[in-house]
């Protein structure tokens, strides 16, 4: 697997400090177009069908800090050292290891078009393997586990402490310990209200930009509230965190990638309630979400993708 990234002379940023640090490309944006341009695909795989289990109810992804029940806690903890047994889930992280998939905004315009179309297909992905080995770890289980979501403005979920079952895929030892704590801030309550309500304040600097760019450009990392400090989001999250999670190519070493990003998806599903359109300006092959085959079209709707959110209150 190639896990460079085609940059921009730069260098793509290491950790998520650094990308706050440089903020977003604006200067480099040729370039990187450029090396987008070129980058080599590999073979997607076939789409997914639900098949079958398309009568089947779709799975309720749940508040990692209220809802999601100590059976599921314990049930997706046992379901990931499971998949970290069978190497899966360092195959599972080998996917965003390889950063010609061009799914970041650090990696200039298509980067940010792609990163909640790829992070959306990344989470099903993560969460058909994770409902796979759960039904062999609980075969009577009556409910399907899903991925919960962590709302930024919440603690960080105890029940996750010191849980870093999978080893540094570049060292192979164990992980380093989680920081959790500022520098930077994560977002808190009225942040996620400027996200949702306030993106139209965002200055992209890109041409022919839109709701969803501006949107998108603030749920990411780069936005600016409107007092013009930094708007915490995404990327704040992942620094805040620290350890690995702050390691923007192996970052779902840490299980709270997973629900750091259902949160990411979960916000954009209650803002697309009210903004269905427009999407991200992608064309060709980059509207498709390689490795996998589907493109950002085909992600629109979540139940055809197996699940829901159990609230859609910020």
């Amino acid at each position: 697997m190639n896990h460079g990234h085609h940059g921009n002379g730069q260098g793509h940023p290491e950790t998520f400090d650094e990308v706050i640090a440089r903020g977003f490309p604006h200067e480099h944006l040729d370039a990187l177009r450029k090396a987008n341009e070129t980058r080599v695909r590999g073979v997607t795989a076939p789409k997914w069908t639900r098949g079958a289990a398309a009568a089947a109810p779709v799975v309720a992804r749940k508040d990692a800090s209220s809802t999601f029940t100590t059976v599921e806690q314990t049930a997706f903890k046992n379901a990931i050292v499971r998949l970290v047994e069978e190497g899966k889930y360092q195959e599972l992280v080998g996917h965003h290891m390889d950063m010609s998939h061009n799914m970041h905004g650090s990696m200039g315009e298509v980067g940010l078009y792609r990163f909640l179309g790829w992070h959306r297909r990344y989470l099903v992905e993560f969460e058909r393997e994770l409902q796979r080995v759960d039904k062999i770890l609980r075969p009577t289980a009556t409910e399907k586990l899903g991925v919960p979501y962590w709302r930024w403005q919440d603690p960080f979920p105890a029940w996750l402490s010191g849980f870093l079952p999978c080893p540094d895929p570049n060292s192979g030892s164990s992980p380093p310990p989680r920081k959790n704590a500022s520098p930077p801030s994560k977002a808190n309550a009225a942040d996620i209200g400027i996200i949702l309500n306030q993106f139209a304040i965002q200055d992209t600097g890109l041409s022919g930009e839109n709701d969803y760019t501006k949107f998108t450009y603030g749920l990411e990392g780069w936005g600016l509230r409107p007092n013009g400090t930094g708007l915490p989001a995404h990327n704040h999250g992942h620094a805040w965190a620290g350890g690995i999670m702050n390691n923007t190519s192996v970052s779902p070493t840490d299980p709270v990638f997973w629900l750091h990003h259902a949160e990411v998806d979960r916000l954009w599903q209650i803002w697309r309630q009210t903004h269905p359109a427009p999407g991200p300006v992608l064309t060709g092959s980059d509207r498709i979400m390689d490795p996998w085959s589907e493109s950002y079209d085909d992600l629109l709707d979540i139940s055809v993708l197996g699940y829901s959110y159990d609230s859609m209150a910020i």
